[in-house]
């Protein structure tokens, strides 16, 4: 079960980076709001609550 939270941790933090990277790309044409952009660089600093999500996890693989 490690592991596997350690690849959702790896998968959500990969999508985050490219999400900052095409916000910061497209400037003010971005449609993401600065909640989402405060959410996604929580992701990149672990702020973020990897065991709710694990748990998610484990629950939808039962």
């Amino acid at each position: 079960m490690k592991s596997n939270v350690q690849t959702l941790r790896t998968n959500k933090v990969k999508k985050a980076k490219m999400k900052l990277s095409k916000h910061r790309e497209l400037g003010i044409d971005s449609t993401i709001d600065i909640h989402e952009v405060a959410t996604l660089m929580d992701t990149l600093k672990n702020r973020s609550t990897v065991e709710n999500d694990a748990l998610l996890f484990s629950i939808n693989m039962n």
